[in-house]
């Protein structure tokens, strides 16, 4: 059947949106009816079934022992800690139950939902990783979220095969002794990195490649004793390095102001897609036929993905990896034909169903191991399972449930514990008027004994009693970061500081996580025009390096889609234009 594209009023913002028709191939091969949501609406329901990175101490429900869990102790679902959930006696068949075919689907999910337990946290092989959450084959790291195959790293987001990284988000690929690195590969001793390659020994560096000691710039290529963006001998770039004290605070953040606006003054390719014939989003790599995704690697034949390495033929999902025919789907991966699925690993054919291992033919299950042909937990037959799992989809799209992900009022969590608050934030009014859970701080009176002007200027002041000392946050709670008010430095920490030569930090954790958050541009896309004035930017702040032939002394007229806003300070080239400057 030949489609064509059709416009829908969102159900939920009210805004309109485009089923192209790829998108309706791709329904009518899993069989399930179009989405009444829009991308982004789709996109904040996923992230807010997602508690990501906040802890809490509580008791396990079930052995009653002090744990620490994503869930808070006001949490009106059962908690048991992981190590017992995960365990053999833990059975979660134990909990099964009928389908009532005189109730809707949902109303039966949720009530299922909070009669069944849930971990207490994500921590799978590794060792001393207990203050962590979604961590795999890793040891001593520290207030870490989706980190994997690493090694002492400490409050970063998304550290994979990587050690001895403090403060970062997104590095990979063997990066070590990092701070304050945001998408970094395979880079090491360095701080301030954002967007950067195998570079070393370097700081304050934007979207440079195969660097080694460099200071303060951006867009470089297999450079090495480059300062802010000049090229010097090696005895001149020691000479600038040696009146930079790096362990000074107030050092530290004057040399940060002056990079901001180093940064400002260079150019921003419109979009980083390398590799990837035929695919619009941004953050694409080794990716083909992708359409609308964000920050996707080794991809093909997707649509309205985000944070997915390895997917083949899917649609609507959020992080994981090694998935076919994945529909509507949110940390899953090494499986084959999911919808509406949650961490579901190494499965095959399951439908809205929640951490799941080794299953095949499951609708509507939760914690299941080497299982087959189940329903909410109880075991059938083939033929029978088949059968009312037929029945329950008629049910379901009769009621207008069917294809659609779970509704974000099930979610296990308050809306502002989750994901979808970073990039989709509510008001706690605006929550609470949707029907979602809402979660108030805990109001704890910290002993400050150490205010964050207090603290010593320069690492080399620092002596190990801080590790005693509770540090006010500068923020002071001012802020719409979940600010914890105060914090501790640990030894770990501590050493790290002094080998890297880093003063302390005067924020809190949460805080410093947003200040890197906040560096990423949105996963969003406008229409706007080449910046290349021909000679030079078209606000004269940028002096072209090269001879572009494609329009020479002429404004570039080359349109594109870029995820800076119109309204934004940067600079930003036409693809083109910035390989000659930077190439």
């Amino acid at each position: 059947m030949e489609y064509k594209s059709q416009n829908v009023v969102c159900q939920n913002c009210r805004e309109k949106f485009l089923i192209e028709p790829e998108d309706f191939n791709f329904y009518e091969r899993i069989k399930v009816p179009p989405p009444t949501w829009c991308m982004e609406c789709r996109q904040m329901r996923r992230m807010s079934f997602r508690n990501e990175r906040i802890l809490y101490k509580r008791k396990c429900d079930k052995t009653s022992k002090d744990i620490i869990s994503v869930y808070s102790s006001d949490s009106p679902h059962k908690v048991f800690d992981h190590s017992f959930w995960y365990s053999n006696q833990f059975d979660p068949m134990e909990y099964g139950q009928d389908y009532d075919f005189n109730r809707p689907f949902f109303e039966q999910m949720r009530e299922f939902m909070l009669k069944i337990p849930w971990p207490s946290l994500r921590i799978e092989n590794s060792e001393n990783c207990d203050y962590n959450n979604d961590i795999g084959r890793s040891k001593d790291c520290y207030l870490c979220a989706r980190t994997h195959q690493s090694t002492n790293a400490l409050y970063g987001y998304r550290i994979n095969k990587s050690r001895d990284c403090v403060d970062c988000m997104q590095v990979f690929e063997g990066s070590e002794f990092l701070y304050e690195c945001i998408e970094c590969i395979a880079c090491s001793h360095s701080s301030f990195l954002s967007f950067c390659e195998n570079c070393s020994s370097s700081s304050m560096l934007l979207n440079c490649k195969n660097c080694l000691d460099c200071f303060m710039c951006t867009n470089l290529r297999n450079k090495q004793y480059c300062f802010k963006n000049q090229q010097l001998s090696k005895e001149e770039y020691k000479k600038q390095i040696e009146n930079f004290n790096s362990g000074s605070f107030s050092e530290k953040e004057k040399a940060l102001i002056e990079f901001q606006e180093l940064c400002i003054k260079n150019i921003n390719k419109n979009l980083n897609i390398m590799n990837s014939p035929n695919c619009s989003g941004d953050n694409i790599v080794g990716s083909k036929n992708a359409f609308l995704c964000f920050v996707i690697k080794d991809c093909e034949n997707v649509r309205y993905i985000w944070d997915i390495m390895r997917h083949k033929d899917s649609m609507d999902s959020y992080s994981g990896g090694d998935g076919e025919l994945f529909y509507e789907c949110t940390s899953s991966g090494k499986s084959y034909n999911l919808k509406s699925c949650l961490r579901v690993v190494h499965s095959s054919d399951v439908q809205y169903s929640f951490m799941l291992r080794k299953c095949q033919n499951v609708f509507a299950c939760i914690g299941l191991e080497n299982k087959e042909f189940c329903i909410f937990n109880k075991q059938y037959g083939e033929a029978e399972y088949k059968s009312l799992v037929a029945k329950i989809i008629d049910q379901m799209k009769k009621a207008g449930e069917y294809g659609e992900f779970l509704p974000m009022e099930l979610s296990m969590f308050a809306y502002n514990e989750t994901i979808a608050q970073e990039y989709f934030p509510m008001t706690k009014e605006e929550a609470l008027s949707k029907g979602l859970r809402w979660q108030d701080p805990d109001t704890k009176n910290y002993n400050i004994t150490l205010k964050p002007e207090e603290l010593p200027e320069d690492i080399k002041g620092v002596e190990e009693n801080i590790l005693q000392q509770s540090i006010g946050c500068a923020h002071a709670g001012d802020c719409k970061h979940g600010c914890t008010k105060a914090f501790r430095i640990i030894l770990r920490e501590l050493e790290f500081y002094k080998r890297m030569n880093l003063p302390l930090p005067r924020l809190c954790p949460n805080c410093r996580y947003y200040g890197r958050l906040n560096q990423l541009n949105p996963s969003k896309l406008w229409p706007r025009l080449c910046q290349c004035a021909g000679m030079e930017s078209e606000n004269g702040v940028y002096k072209n390096l090269a001879k572009h032939h494609l329009h020479n002394d002429a404004h570039c007229p080359n349109e594109f889609e870029t995820s800076y806003a119109p309204d934004r300070p940067e600079i930003v080239y036409c693809e083109k234009c910035y390989q000659q400057e930077v190439y």
